[in-house]
């Protein structure tokens, strides 16, 4: 067990090449990540925050450098659990089997009451019975977060999970999460690493912001949110409207000013 100081997550000077001598997708990262925190990873599309998640879930191996969690390399379903962009459903299963699927340790009228819990959260209790093929996309991605939040992980890896939300849906699904990791496994704060494109998302959840830079993703600034944690609707923070725009104008240089976007060269 690693000490009590310790950070439960530690990037060591990581970078990955998906490819042996090929273009690195990540480089030099590092970064510490305490218990309890909700760090939110921002950047253009392709710069390596979905690569960043799966070395935490330790689905992926660093080319160099060193990824621990707790102390150790991590394991896949060791500690944490993951909200993919994609669903991951099984097709076969329905509802409330897909969720008993990560729950095959408990008896099952604990099993049933966690099911049951965590599909009200997610306002689909209706819906237990039936199978994906026959919810909305954003029913079927709330399925995906029942089920990895029923697994009561010490750390939520959350890759853009409320990109198929309807507006409203998205914000009350937002308000949720924040409930959520202010209770994790006895009675501590869940750790959560959540993948956006949206500023105003990173900075209504988040209590640190990580700013990603164009491939290869470097950390190009880690932002402590001065609203983070306080009651009320960070929105309302005299802050928050200045780091929205400074955030958002980060980003938009970052997409112009480099060769490998769609948007290049545009002013």
């Amino acid at each position: 067990m690693p000490e009590p100081t310790a950070p439960q997550i530690l990037f060591d000077h990581v970078s990955l090449a998906f490819q042996p001598g090929g273009a690195p997708a990540i480089e030099d990262v590092s970064l510490t990540i305490p218990q309890g925190e909700v760090l939110v990873v921002l950047g253009p599309s392709g710069c390596g925050k979905t690569t960043l998640l799966r070395l935490i879930a330790g689905l992926i191996r660093p080319s160099a450098g060193r990824v621990l969690v707790n102390g150790a390399a991590p394991r896949p379903g060791a500690s944490s659990a993951t909200v993919f962009q994609n669903f991951r459903l099984l097709p076969w299963k329905t509802v409330a089997e897909n969720i008993a699927f990560v729950l095959p340790d408990l008896p099952r009228p604990e099993r049933e009451a966690r099911i049951a819990r965590y599909l009200g959260l997610v306002g689909l209790s209706r819906v237990a019975k039936s199978y994906p093929r026959a919810l909305s996309g954003g029913m079927q991605q709330r399925v995906a977060l029942a089920r990895a939040l029923a697994a009561e992980p010490e750390i939520l890896l959350m890759d853009e999970p409320f990109a198929s939300l309807d507006a409203q849906s998205r914000e009350l699904m937002q308000g949720e999460v924040l409930k959520l990791t202010r209770a994790g496994p006895q009675g501590s704060r869940r750790t959560v690493v959540f993948v956006t494109h949206s500023v105003d998302e990173a900075l209504v959840l988040g209590d640190r912001v990580l700013l990603m830079s164009p491939r290869p993703g470097r950390v190009a600034e880690l932002i402590a949110l001065p609203f983070a944690r306080q009651s009320g609707d960070p929105r309302r923070h005299p802050d928050f409207i200045s780091l929205r725009d400074r955030l958002w104008e980060e980003l938009r240089h970052m997409v112009l000013s480099d060769p490998q976007s769609d948007f290049y060269g545009r002013g």
